[in-house]
């Protein structure tokens, strides 16, 4: 019999697609939007927007790696989900790679990702045990 990861495969391009886009609103409203709302409306003196500057810099910069953070995320789920996550092949990295993410992204708070990657990861790992107790 032959076990079917069409599922976890579905699930996992989901949140590759949903990494992507969150870490493109991130940096696009967060970094760019909130930046320039920030100095436009702030009524504040031009001198002391100048002195803070290297806050607003400082600030676009984390969030912008941040941003990038989540894309690479998505990219590498993509990947996983096209190459990796195969019917009749056992690999255990890959759940606990969704393990390790749902985990992640429980402490950032995007709570779309936790659902999607530890079910994935939940239903992968107990796939893998299916399909080494029908080749046994």
């Amino acid at each position: 019999m032959n076990i079917n990861r069409k599922f976890e495969r579905r699930i996992v391009y989901i949140l590759g697609v949903w990494q992507i886009m969150d870490g493109l609103i991130t940096i696009l409203f967060y970094g760019i939007y909130q930046q320039n709302n920030l100095i436009t409306n702030s009524g504040i003196p031009s001198e002391q927007i100048y002195a803070s500057e290297d806050i607003l810099s400082s600030m676009f910069i984390f969030i912008t790696v941040f941003g990038l953070l989540l894309i690479g995320f998505g990219l590498l789920n993509l990947v996983i989900a096209k190459n990796y996550i195969k019917d009749t092949i056992i690999n255990n990295k890959i759940g606990i790679w969704l393990l390790i993410l749902g985990v992640t992204s429980y402490f950032i708070m995007d709570i779309l990702s936790v659902v999607l990657s530890i079910s994935a990861g939940v239903i992968y790992l107990a796939k893998n045990k299916s399909i080494k107790t029908l080749n046994n």
